[in-house]
């Protein structure tokens, strides 16, 4: 689930950008052995999504840090989106990490649905959710 703010730029011709801040909650889950096994990560994600409401369409490109096992692992991701006013998709890259997620690497797809509303001014604040249907990644 995301939550965040940003700042509207209009374009015209029903135009905007929106340059913002979203964070959430990444889990996963993996087998190890004969069970399952859960993680979650901390995201905070730079973000800025290009949309057209008359066209219904948007286009996000977001910057992320994942922090995990309390600090002890960070991972690094790029991912870039478009779609719909609703959801888009794309592909989600891990360029990177620290501790135990050092040299993460790899490409997994990728889908969310970012909501900015404006609230006053020119600053919103956004809703949403993201899906990583089949997240991999590389450890060296």
């Amino acid at each position: 689930m995301w939550s965040g703010t940003g700042e509207f730029l209009e374009l015209g011709n029903g135009e905007q950008v929106v340059n913002g801040m979203v964070k959430g909650v990444l889990i996963s889950r993996h087998k190890d052995g004969g069970k399952m096994v859960v993680h979650s990560s901390k995201l905070t994600c730079p973000v800025r999504v290009t949309l057209n409401r008359n066209k219904d369409s948007q286009a996000i490109e977001g910057l992320c840090t994942m922090v995990a096992h309390e600090g002890k692992d960070v991972g690094y991701g790029h991912w870039k989106c478009a779609g719909n006013l609703k959801e888009c998709t794309g592909d989600f890259t891990f360029t990177g990490g620290l501790g135990g997620l050092t040299g993460m690497s790899g490409t997994t797809p990728f889908q969310t649905s970012i909501i900015f509303e404006l609230q006053e001014g020119k600053n919103g604040q956004a809703i949403g959710y993201a899906v990583w249907p089949n997240l991999t990644y590389t450890l060296p």
